[in-house]
């Protein structure tokens, strides 16, 4: 199965220009940047700079917790050492790794895209050519361009969604139906909160935002323990 085509184009509606949003942005921006300076890169996939395993830590990251995926990274290196080992590995013995943490469908994925990295002699830094490997979508072909090539790319995701509204707009992220990438909010304060900064000050930006969202920033949020608390709207409407 291959990726879906990549939304390259901009939501079709813009925000209206908010110089108060603007100059919140800027401070929110700066504030997350911090918070992932002293609290992100915590996971192994965090400290290589091997694209190949940038690429299947992602992968495997999709809809699945970190200490879920850590301890199934850990293995699947150890087991399969390059991509090669990956793409010969014995579809049995993978999928017991991968199940031990409820994952045994990814494993098609892996030795698919193990496969394809061997065919064209590496993990390529093109976005058209991530999204053709399997189940390859848009928040991972954009992670591993930052990630892996230090490409200045955000990848966007539910995360950003709900950090992004309640923060901004003081409510709810839009319906599953509005992606990330389609969503003029979602894009453009993101746009506004890393404007300015260099590549890997977006690396730290985007560990921050993650880590509020996934500490903080829940479905049921924390909000009294949140660093991000004095600046959210959501959070100031909820008192």
């Amino acid at each position: 199965m291959a990726g879906r085509a990549y939304v390259f184009s901009k939501p079709k509606r813009r925000l209206s220009d908010d110089p108060a949003r603007t100059s919140k942005a800027e401070v929110v921006g700066r504030l997350l940047l911090q918070i992932g300076v002293d609290h992100g890169d915590r996971f192994p996939w965090h400290h290589t700079d091997d694209p190949f395993r940038i690429l299947v830590a992602e992968y495997l990251l999709a809809r699945t917790a970190r200490t879920i995926v850590e301890p199934i990274y850990n293995e699947i290196f150890k087991l399969y050492p390059h991509p090669i080992a990956l793409a010969h590995a014995d579809t049995k013995q993978l999928a017991e790794v991968t199940k031990s943490a409820g994952l045994p469908t990814k494993t098609a994925g892996l030795k698919g895209i193990a496969e394809q990295v061997v065919r064209d002699n590496g993990v390529k830094p093109d976005r058209s050519w991530l999204l053709s490997l399997p189940f390859v979508g848009d928040y991972v072909a954009d992670a591993v361009l930052l990630y892996a090539f230090k490409q200045r790319v955000v990848p966007l995701d539910r995360n950003f969604q709900r950090v992004v509204h309640r923060i901004f707009f003081g409510q709810a992220p839009p319906k599953r139906s509005v992606e990330p990438y389609r969503d003029p909010e979602t894009v453009y304060v993101v746009e506004e909160m890393t404007a300015g900064l260099s590549i890997e000050e977006v690396r730290s930006f985007h560990q921050g935002l993650l880590v509020v969202a996934w500490n903080y920033c829940r479905h049921s949020p924390r909000i009294s323990l949140c660093p991000l608390e004095k600046s959210c709207l959501y959070a100031q409407r909820g008192k």
